[in-house]
């Protein structure tokens, strides 16, 4: 018997170590930590009970019975959690994620009234449709998009990345009001972690030869007694340019109606963040921006500088910082953006695609969002993988192939040395083989 017992403790534990090596490679941080867990608590069971032999606690024929049980249960246990986790993780390409209920892309506000637009989902609890906002004819919506800008109201767009916050919403509104003469300029200050507060106001930037060596001769006609190995040493490689941030302010000083965009502003450094707050903020109906390198103090009217940013909020960013309070306080309009699939169609209207193939490419970038959202994907498919995609296509690329080369991989998960997920990718290729397997795009181009 405890011959029997011994060979099924040492199976048991073959398994057990099997199935933990198999799941730390292909399975969720989940399982692996439950593994990592569970291996622990039988080592030092094992090890008790090889004391409690050795010392006659429990007879050896008794320690190996017990072993051979637990690690049974324990090698059964672990069966069923891979299963689990492997079910959790796998995405069902069938065509119940392309027949399922469609989510209408929804935008939320917050900073001078909050609202939902363009949500038109049903109630799950009485499967009753609410009843759509009507306003009066000729009533204007006051917290509209255009009518947010229009009015010059700072504001902070925020959502996924490739959503088309930046260029598709912000800079085609401003654009579009730049073209009706509101607005004279359109300054965009991209933000990252390296930039400070200095940066935004004078950036530092290298002499060339000849500038440096038309600076020293200027100097020394202004300067003769002064050797010019010191002027060229005091001159140094450097010098300091105006910064994107007080270019602003200066424009606006001298007359010019200004949009500044801030893009992806929770990358800024904390330092360049208190200052674009101060910034921001009115003081007596102005704006003011101290500049504490050259004690200059910049005071310009509010309707001269309209602010807006962009943001990509979570914990899956890297490199961003959050954004505080008092930061989000000085935004009048926080909004959230979310995937457009009005915007995504227009693309692909104006990239020259069929409606067919359009229709079938947003089934695709549906399905495959809301498996992310359900945590099956590591990222979604973004309206920019979209947009390089339908342009793919349109120039002759097959969808499946070229989705393997330009977005595929970018969706999925991959183990410690790298690897993709092999059934997260089996799932993707198969969600694309039902969009397109029967029909290849015959038809590229509208007409």
């Amino acid at each position: 018997m405890s011959n029997a017992a011994g060979l099924g403790a040492v199976v048991s534990y073959v398994i057990i170590l099997t199935l933990l090596i198999l799941g730390t490679r292909s399975m969720s941080g989940a399982f692996r930590r439950i593994s990592y867990g569970i291996f622990l608590f039988i080592t030092l069971s094992i090890f008790l009970l090889i004391l409690g032999a050795h010392f006659t606690y429990i007879s050896t024929a008794k320690a190996v019975l017990t072993m051979s049980y637990g690690m049974t249960v324990v090698a059964v246990f672990l069966v069923l959690l891979s299963l689990y986790f492997r079910k959790k993780k796998a995405i069902r390409p069938s065509s119940d994620f392309f027949g399922g209920r469609k989510k209408e892309p929804s935008i939320q506000e917050k900073g001078g009234g909050a609202k939902k637009m363009f949500d038109r989902r049903t109630d799950e609890d009485d499967g009753e449709v609410p009843e759509p906002l009507i306003l009066p004819e000729g009533a204007v919506d006051l917290f509209s998009l255009r009518t947010i800008f229009e009015k010059g109201f700072s504001v902070l767009l925020y959502g996924p990345t490739g959503s088309g916050k930046t260029f598709s919403i912000v800079i085609d509104h401003l654009s579009a009001l730049r073209q009706e003469g509101k607005i004279d300029q359109i300054i965009m200050i991209p933000c990252s972690d390296g930039m400070e507060d200095y940066d935004l106001l004078s950036k530092p930037i290298p002499i060339g030869p000849h500038e440096k060596m038309k600076t020293m001769i200027a100097l020394s006609k202004e300067y003769p007694d002064i050797p010019m190995p010191v002027i060229a040493q005091t001159l140094g490689d450097w010098t300091r340019v105006e910064g994107p941030l007080k270019r602003v302010f200066r424009l606006a000083h001298e007359g010019q109606r200004i949009a500044v965009v801030f893009d992806e502003l929770n990358r800024a450094s904390r330092a360049a963040r208190n200052l674009i707050l101060k910034a921001i903020d009115p003081v007596l109906e102005h704006y003011e921006l101290h500049d504490f390198i050259t004690g200059d103090i910049i005071s310009v009217p509010l309707d001269r500088i309209q602010f807006c940013a962009t943001s990509n909020i979570g914990a899956s960013y890297s490199q961003t910082h959050d954004l505080d309070e008092s930061l989000l306080d000085r935004f009048q309009s926080i909004i959230f953006v979310d995937y457009s699939t009005d915007l995504e169609r227009e693309i692909f209207r104006k990239q020259g695609l069929s409606t067919a193939l359009s229709d079938t490419i947003m089934r695709v970038a549906e399905t495959l969002r809301e498996a992310y959202k359900q945590g099956h994907l590591s990222a979604p498919l973004s309206t920019r993988h979209l947009k390089n995609w339908g342009q793919a296509i349109l120039d002759g690329a097959d969808p499946i192939v070229s989705a393997r080369g330009l977005w595929i991989n970018r969706l999925i998960s991959h183990d410690q040395h790298g690897y993709p997920d092999e059934e997260q990718l089996h799932a993707i290729e198969q969600v694309l083989a039902g969009a397109f397997g029967r029909a290849r795009e015959s038809n590229r181009k509208v007409g």
